[in-house]
């Protein structure tokens, strides 16, 4: 009679978290419709591409298509790309609440903490959606999908659930070519221990062909993506994401081409710019084991790496670190039991994902599942500190009013910091329609800027022109035929070659003066 009482009002407070959520969102949304990143464009685009049939162009080995695909229909509903976007990203903020919420089910928090965890995550995903357009918040959720299929025991429980699992590595690959290897290494080391500790022989045989299912899938649907990609490249590959930012963690690395390299091509006619598919510059990677000094590179790499990492995790909560190693502590005290409880489980796949990142480069949005996560084990901790150790009232307001507002601070930090990001390029885009721009478009500086309003406006952006002498920036520029230059006043000096050239703009836009070069 209990159990169904607390999971009548757990029922209650999902139902609450998501109205809540929506509410959030809606009432946001007027201060986030302008918000835009160099990877959301590139996913917008494509989105396009598949609306057009641009299906040679659409695929792409960089960006992955799943994102893109989810923002086809809603395309076709006529909505604008930039609030097709962000609508897809309010829904797929959902999924990860309601995944967290059968997460949270799963652990059997107490109802006070199921509540506050709950509001917590509602919080934390209003940020993420509201943060960047980018596939992670889909990672996220796929990721809890998964984590929420080994917990249930669907690996020993049917003999059909394989399936199941390689539909959601599938999916993680598609969301992002991380997944990839993401997907192989978690169900391939969780089907291994769940294997070895299982008594029955029925269970062994069970778990041994749901994997074998499970991957056959997996490897087939992932594989048809493989092949466009590797037919369309002209090599065997599941992704190019991985060794670009392999290069860019060389020592001697400029970085992002498009700050040194000069102007660019857009890989395509109907590309705003370069980043579309930056594969398309051939950058050669850089192999871990070519020579003894690139071994030394990946583990300077790693360490880098693991270094930022700790820093973004004391970012997300300054319990965070804590909450791991408490977590860690109270696992090896189980001893061999520790594989029965479920909080390894958790440990383990965040590991798994932390250790294939840091291989490559870390970024805060990598870090969103291990947000969700750390959020839930600490929870869960707690849940366990109160039912082991009876703490005095006081005490338990004291630690949860501590624990709940040091995971608070990051998100609502980076919502009010970020509202109305966007706007004012929105506006200044507006502006520019007016003096009827059009054909190839080049920058002195500030290549964000210049991309955002090429987006807005449907421009091709060849990018910021090299920092050189005036003669050679203008040859640059006759090169790419270039029709317009934007000169940013943040560029500095002053270039005489263009007072042959009319400015449109009549210095009417601070900062930004518009040269037509045909």
């Amino acid at each position: 009679m209990k159990t169904k009482k607390l999971t009548k009002s757990f029922d209650i407070a999902l139902l609450q978290s998501i109205l809540i959520y929506v509410l959030f969102a809606i009432l946001l949304f007027p201060h986030f419709r302008y918000q835009l990143n160099p990877d959301g464009i590139s996913y917008m685009s494509i989105a396009q591409k598949y609306v057009l049939h641009d299906y040679s162009n659409a695929i792409n080995g960089y960006w992955g298509p799943l994102l893109s695909w989810l923002m086809v229909p809603l395309l076709l509903a006529g909505l604008k790309p930039l609030i097709a976007a962000n609508l897809l990203l309010i829904i797929i903020g959902l999924t990860v609440i309601i995944q967290s919420n059968t997460l949270i089910k799963t652990l059997n928090l107490n109802l006070l903490l199921r509540y506050i965890v709950l509001s917590i995550i509602v919080i934390v995903v209003i940020c993420f959606v509201y943060t960047s357009i980018s596939p992670d918040l889909l990672v996220v959720s796929i990721s809890l999908a998964f984590m929420n299929k080994i917990l249930d025991s669907s690996l020993r429980k049917s003999k059909y659930e394989g399936a199941i699992f390689g539909l959601i590595g599938s999916g993680l690959y598609f969301a992002k070519s991380f997944g990839f290897p993401f997907f192989l290494a978690s169900f391939f080391v969780v089907s291994l221990i769940l294997y070895y500790t299982s008594d029955s022989q029925s269970d062994r045989r069970r778990i041994a062909g749901n994997f074998i299912s499970g991957m056959f899938v997996f490897l087939i649907i992932s594989g048809c993506w493989v092949l466009l990609i590797s037919h369309k490249y002209g090599g065997f590959i599941i992704g190019t994401a991985g060794s670009y930012n392999r290069v860019l963690q060389e020592p001697n690395s400029l970085g992002h081409p498009m700050f040194y390299a000069g102007l660019l091509d857009p890989p395509n006619s109907t590309a705003t710019g370069i980043w579309e598919d930056v594969a398309s510059l051939k950058t050669k990677s850089w192999g871990i084991f070519d020579s003894y000094k690139t071994i030394i590179l990946e583990l300077k790499v790693i360490c880098r790496n693991l270094l930022s990492f700790l820093t973004i995790l004391n970012e997300l909560s300054f319990l965070s670190i804590s909450i791991l190693l408490i977590g860690f502590v109270y696992l090896l005290q189980l001893g061999r039991q520790l594989v029965f409880d479920k909080l390894f489980y958790l440990l383990l796949i965040l590991g798994i994902m932390f250790s294939g990142y840091a291989l490559i480069a870390f970024d805060p949005r990598y870090t969103w599942l291990g947000n969700i996560l750390i959020l839930i084990i600490g929870a869960k901790l707690i849940n366990i500190l109160f039912d082991t150790i009876p703490l005095k009232k006081i005490s338990g307001v004291i630690l949860i009013a501590f624990f709940v507002i040091s995971f608070l601070i990051l998100p609502v930090k980076s919502i009010y910091n970020s509202l109305d990001s966007g706007k004012s390029l929105f506006e200044l885009s507006t502006r520019l329609t007016k003096l009827n721009i059009h054909g190839k478009i080049a920058s002195s500086d500030d290549w964000e800027s210049s991309y955002y309003i090429s987006f807005h406006n449907g421009w091709q952006y060849y990018g910021k022109s090299r920092n050189s002498t005036e003669s050679e920036v203008e040859n640059e520029l006759k090169n790419k035929l270039i029709d317009y230059y934007f000169v940013w006043e943040s560029s500095g000096n002053k270039m005489e070659f263009l007072e042959k050239y009319p400015e449109i703009t009549d210095g009417n836009i601070a900062g930004l003066k518009v040269y037509k070069l045909k």
